[in-house]
């Protein structure tokens, strides 16, 4: 059964994809961020905040041609385990799939702590998903250690399958509907779901590899162990996983100062109410022995990170994950 989906007055679909931000009005500062700057490179994608419930938009993302999208899958929610770090809001992805049916042929779903850097993401959207209805960028537990089993499939009792992060997924919305993701999915979180983890451990329970591997470029999961890669890998989208977020303190010395003030430009100007990112043009060193540390496990892993890396004929190449 398909959802009908909310859209912000005045806000009519103009193109057949889109990209949505994930959030709840708790996080809409920190969304607004990469919505923002995606709407500033001028591509002819959609671009929307996604969340459960209707959200008033402020103005500066109104004037930027930015929607709202609320979706909510009522008959699912029961089965859905929720905690004080995740809302409803962590499972945007999969009430998206099945609500823009009809709506959009391809989306692309992101959570609100990311920055968007560079890359079309129109041509993105509109790449080779080799047939798979979702595409997504590996977890980065599997990116030198590829056939490294995760901790939710021990769980399960399965095989290792491939593994993604669901920070950033691409689904193509008649192909979700085809391959039945939302019953699927229904039926999984009520069996196995609680104690096992949330969207991202129930998307990859239902799919066991099936899906198209986009380049990490696309999701690079900022840690203290990519730090000093990233100004070399040049990604798209900066995924900052873990609790090491731009916009609070505890990042500094860890997350450059152009991505801390990022945050910082738009939340003072947009946000004056919600909490401000404190010295974000301020320079922090790190600690001599975490830096010592972080350097020595990228030295170590180098081989294996440039043999991930080098999968990809280019950034809008798609691979499948079990090949």
């Amino acid at each position: 059964m398909s959802l009908t989906p909310i859209f912000s007055p005045g806000f009519k679909p103009a193109s057949d994809l889109a990209v949505i931000v994930a959030c709840d009005a708790n996080y809409l500062p920190y969304a607004s961020v990469p919505a923002l700057a995606m709407a500033a490179a001028g591509y002819p994608h959609d671009i929307l905040i996604g969340g459960p419930e209707p959200v008033e938009l402020p103005e500066v993302l109104m004037q930027a041609g930015i929607g709202h999208v609320a979706a909510r899958d009522e008959a699912l929610l029961d089965a859905l385990p929720l905690d004080a770090r995740r809302s409803l809001a962590t499972y945007m992805e999969l009430f998206l799939g099945n609500a823009l049916r009809g709506h959009y042929r391809r989306i692309l779903v992101i959570d609100a702590d990311i920055l968007y850097e560079r890359g079309d993401l129109s041509q993105l959207l509109a790449s080779d998903m080799l047939g798979h209805a979702v595409a997504a960028v590996r977890d980065n537990r599997q990116w030198r250690t590829p056939n490294r089993k995760v901790q939710e499939f021990s769980k399960l009792g399965e095989p290792a399958h491939p593994y993604f992060n669901a920070g950033v997924v691409m689904i193509d919305t008649e192909g979700f509907a085809t391959q039945d993701m939302p019953a699927r999915a229904a039926s999984f979180a009520r069996k196995h779901l609680a104690g096992l983890g949330r969207d991202q451990a129930l998307m990859n329970g239902i799919l066991k590899g099936d899906w198209a591997e986009m380049s990490p470029l696309w999701n690079w999961q900022f840690t203290s162990a990519s730090a000093h890669l990233t100004a070399m890998a040049d990604p798209c989208l900066i995924h900052f996983i873990g609790t090491r977020k731009p916009w609070l303190s505890i990042s500094q010395g860890i997350v450059p100062m152009r991505m801390r003030e990022a945050f910082s430009r738009i939340i003072s100007q947009h946000f004056p109410d919600a909490p401000q990112v404190k010295a974000a043009s301020s320079r922090h060193w790190p600690d001599v022995n975490d830096l010592r540390s972080t350097l020595f496990r990228q030295w170590r892993a180098a081989g294996p990170m440039l043999r991930y890396l080098n999968r990809f004929p280019d950034q809008y190449a798609m691979v499948d994950p079990r090949a």
